[in-house]
């Protein structure tokens, strides 16, 4: 199991951590929930796209682990450029392992894809994966760990929620913002 890193430096105990595969799963859930509420309202959207998407968006963390960001934020801007050159090295390798060209030339599409979050695929992805942040707070606050410890995370998470394209998000967001208001925060097990 690889742990999502980012969920330590905010206190969260070890044995509690969702792992990088938990995340990518809900992500992408999230992301078909999504892309399936966006067609609900009109919206063209290519669900195997946002799946593929959702699947392959931290598949670099295999090999990098989790790299957190609250940890490179003592590097200051130098710290978002070595996460991006160490996952962008990881996924490079991955795809000098798949040997078929036409499938590593499309995986490698969908990552370039993903990163520039220009189409309402990616985007769909984008705020699936921010949501799922959200819901672990949620999930960590129900296990009872303090809601400050959490704040910082979940302030600025909701901030790049409430900037984003995709229509559904605010729907969801609003959802899961009530479950958090309705969590009564004790201290952890």
């Amino acid at each position: 199991m690889i742990p999502r890193s980012g969920w330590i430096s905010h206190g969260v105990a070890l044995p509690d951590v969702e792992s990088v595969a938990d995340h990518s799963f809900t992500t992408a859930m999230l992301a078909l929930l999504l892309a399936d509420l966006e067609r609900e309202r009109g919206q063209r959207v290519d669900a195997e796209r946002v799946l593929r998407m959702a699947l392959l968006h931290d598949l670099s963390e295999t090999l990098t682990f989790d790299i957190s960001k609250g940890y490179l934020d003592y590097l200051g801007k130098r710290g978002k450029a070595i996460k991006d050159e160490v996952e962008e090295a990881a996924w490079k390798h991955i795809l000098n392992g798949i040997t078929k060209t036409k499938l590593r030339s499309h995986y490698s599409r969908l990552q370039y894809e993903f990163d520039a979050e220009q189409t309402l695929e990616s985007r769909i992805v984008h705020a699936a994966d921010r949501l799922d942040i959200l819901l672990q707070v949620v999930e960590y606050a129900k296990r009872g760990y303090p809601k400050p410890l959490l704040a910082n995370l979940w302030s600025s998470t909701e901030r790049e929620v409430r900037n984003s394209k995709v229509e559904s998000v605010i729907q969801l967001h609003k959802t899961i913002r009530s479950l958090f208001r309705g969590v009564d925060s004790r201290p952890p097990r």
